[in-house]
């Protein structure tokens, strides 16, 4: 008696690839003076519609996506889809009525002025 065993045949696949997007934290510089925080971000190849500064309950928060499509651009090697993220604890002593963020080149710039009843001030000495 032959028994008959049906044997399939698997074909081996690669996994589908799937494009995930990765979540950095962007290289900060932090400089004080005595009207200013200034927050110093870098955020390469980050367009203005993409790039989302926010202050909320005594904290700024970053957040920035970077595409890797670039128009006019049939192939960009190197350059990927990522996501920044950064959070700071913003001191009292900050006007956030006043803060002001520019970028330009891949920097980002957030002035966070200091309340005008905390800067120091100059006192005039009268004399006589």
């Amino acid at each position: 008696m032959t028994t008959e065993k049906n044997i399939v045949r698997h074909e081996e696949k690669a996994p589908e690839q799937i494009k995930q997007r990765r979540s950095v934290t962007p290289a900060v510089d932090i400089y004080e003076n005595s009207k200013e925080i200034l927050v110093v971000a870098d955020i390469p190849g980050v367009p203005a519609s993409g790039l989302h500064v926010n202050v909320e309950n005594g904290e700024l928060t970053i957040e920035a996506n970077r595409s890797a499509e670039i128009q006019g651009a049939a192939l960009v090697q190197g350059y990927e889809h990522l996501d920044y993220v950064r959070a700071f604890k913003v001191p009292n002593s900050i006007d956030t009525n006043k803060i002001d963020a520019q970028l330009r080149d891949g920097v980002l710039n957030i002035h966070l002025p200091k309340l005008a009843a905390l800067q120091p001030r100059k006192i005039e000495v009268k004399v006589g």
